[in-house]
């Protein structure tokens, strides 16, 4: 027909990016007062992530249905992530398989398969790809007028019905502005200048105005694109655009409210999946994959095979023993059992005794001799946990015994030689401890020849899914898992306990849990802290609380009295029946005091 070519996609435009400027049509193509594929690729970029749409396709026709006038093609790389959007506006004649979409006049959708089956071909697209498996199409109609057709294809997954619902009103949303094109054309001199990137700028001299009853939306959003293409939502970008044309936002926005319901009752019932790639390396009985970890395995796997001493800090929680058991497992040692000591567990006046052993008779109550911990890990390893507890005079006596590798029972005469390789770990920052003078620098230097780090379990959100599921099968076999709402909510939070936390919430909700799946955990409320003087968290306190808590603090100080010259009143400085009004409001009690 026309002498017009077959349908084509030159190779220097099959992807271009709106980065570039877009090619312009000849002087008898379709005038635009804005650019086309400037838009549809703003709309492509928003339904994307909604609907893992793989390819969108615009198709213009002219009069007569007979030939393609433009063609705005929207394809997302996987390999590159990336959507890049192209345009063919050399005019061809339709194919017998866009003649028949030519002549859908409603939404259909058909997969290879029945392409296959009905014309013994898959649906060839306008530049030359064939190897999509599902497709939608959509006409882009006005007043029972056929302007173009909206294509949807897929490869992986078949258009939901809600994809095809919504995309309809996308359909309607691009035929309202094909059709104030239509009746709305440019002045020749000023095709080319209103669709290019560089030139977008439309005004009212440029512009047939005797045929124009639109003039001013079309201006509108030809001024209004590039903040609209700077949306990050869907909602967003037709928000912006809802003042040009209310009745398609109104439509869509409906929709847009039922697909986020939809979405958060999917979250609330869709069973969280794990990935299966998780590989359990060196160490699969500590869980981690994340970079935080790994750095920590490639810590371990270096010093492992070593008899260095190994410094392991972290907060509260993060799984310091267990990283010093798998270090002592993968050594030499590892035929003799690892002893472990809690510093800040024994008694200031029994830790001597219980790392060095003692004689009978050394002291009260010492009754029979007692082996020591330095001689039980003699030939293994000794792990001192919390070794920032260790109080100053303990401190002198461990540095000796690490440098002499030998030790004194309490109360003998004679030195025993031992051959200990020592782990510590501490949830305090030593070095600022070395600082402030509450711990020998050269027992630090001692201790500290290669320090691990271990990250808290809120810099390591990939590893929560894993430890969750971990403990989820440790405490309840019949439990098939997580909800996809109850993982968002565990990454969510900040886990002040760290690893130790999350095992007894999974514990305690696996009791709370009637249903196979745990659909929502019991967060604690965030408590927010600020350091006192010597770096301690501290809860923050409503003023009513702190000056509560220091009324409190008088009356216990003067044993409950108010008034007179020992009175309370007289410390805080204000008159006696203003603090019996303070003490009232406040709810204490004399009997406290």
């Amino acid at each position: 027909m026309n002498g017009l070519p077959q349908s084509s996609f030159p190779e220097t435009s099959r992807h271009t990016s709106l980065k570039i400027s877009p090619p312009l049509l000849p002087d008898n193509a379709l005038g635009s007062a804005i650019s086309l594929i400037s838009l549809f690729n703003i709309v492509f970029k928003k339904l994307h992530p909604l609907f893992s749409i793989d390819c969108g396709v615009v198709l213009i026709y002219d009069e007569q249905i007979t030939v393609i006038q433009e063609a705005y093609i929207s394809t997302y790389l996987s390999d590159r992530e990336e959507i890049h959007t192209g345009v063919i506006n050399q005019p061809s004649e339709l194919t017998r398989l866009q003649k028949i979409i030519a002549g859908f006049s409603f939404p259909v959708i058909k997969s290879m398969a029945e392409w296959e089956e009905e014309e013994n071909v898959n649906h060839c697209l306008v530049n030359n790809e064939t190897h999509y498996k599902y497709h939608c199409y959509i006409p882009l109609e006005i007043e029972n007028k056929i302007l173009g057709t909206l294509e949807l294809h897929n490869n992986t997954r078949e258009f939901s019905t809600e994809c095809l619902m919504f995309c309809s009103n996308i359909a309607d949303f691009l035929a309202d502005i094909l059709y104030l094109q239509h009746i709305q054309p440019l002045k020749p001199d000023n095709q080319k200048a209103a669709l290019t990137n560089h030139s977008p700028k439309l005004t009212a001299e440029s512009i047939n105005t005797e045929s124009a009853p639109h003039t001013d939306l079309l201006l509108k959003l030809n001024e209004q694109l590039v903040q609209i293409n700077e949306s990050d939502t869907l909602d967003n970008f037709f928000s912006k655009a809802a003042s040009l044309f209310p009745l398609a936002y109104k439509k869509i926005k409906k929709q847009l409210e039922e697909i986020d319901a939809f979405k958060t009752q999917r979250e609330d019932e869709s069973l969280h999946t794990l990935p299966g790639d998780m590989a359990p390396g060196n160490y699969p009985e500590i869980i981690g994959a994340g970079p935080g970890m790994k750095k920590v395995f490639a810590l371990m796997d270096q010093v492992s095979g070593s008899e260095s001493s190994v410094l392991i800090m972290g907060e509260t929680g993060t799984g310091k023993e267990l990283i010093a058991r798998a270090i002592h497992e993968r050594s030499e040692r590892k035929d003799k059992t690892m002893i472990k000591v809690n510093c800040a567990a024994i008694p200031a006046n029994l830790i001597e005794s219980e790392l060095f052993g003692h004689e009978k008779g050394a002291f009260t109550g010492a009754t029979d001799r007692r082996i020591g911990k330095f001689e039980l890990a003699d030939n293994s390893t000794l792990f001192l946990d919390e070794i920032g507890e260790l109080p100053l005079d303990l401190q002198v006596k461990l540095l000796r015994v690490l440098q002499e590798k030998e030790i004194e029972r309490v109360g003998g005469k004679t030195t025993i030689k031992t051959d200990v390789r020592i782990i510590s770990a501490t949830n305090r920052d030593l070095f600022a401890e070395v600082e402030r003078g509450n711990f020998r620098r050269d027992l630090y230097y001692r201790l500290n020849v290669f320090p691990i780090n271990l990250p808290p379990l809120r810099e390591r959100t990939e590893d929560i899914p894993l430890l969750a599921a971990y403990f989820l099968d440790r405490y309840c076999k019949q439990k098939t898992g997580f909800t996809q709402r109850a993982v968002k909510q565990m990454i969510n939070y900040r886990w002040p306990g760290n690893v130790r936390e999350m095992e007894h919430l999974i514990e305690r909700q696996v009791l709370l849990s009637t249903k196979p799946v745990i659909s929502e955990i019991n967060i604690p409320a965030a408590v927010k802290t600020i350091p006192d003087k010597a770096g301690t968290p501290q809860k923050i306190k409503t003023i009513e609380e702190n000056e509560r808590d220091h009324i409190f603090a008088v009356l216990q100080l003067c044993k409950g009295r108010v008034s007179g010259t020992e009175g309370a009143a007289r410390l805080l400085g204000v008159p006696a029946t203003t603090l019996n009004s303070k003490i009232k409001r406040l709810r204490l009690n004399k009997k406290h005091f």
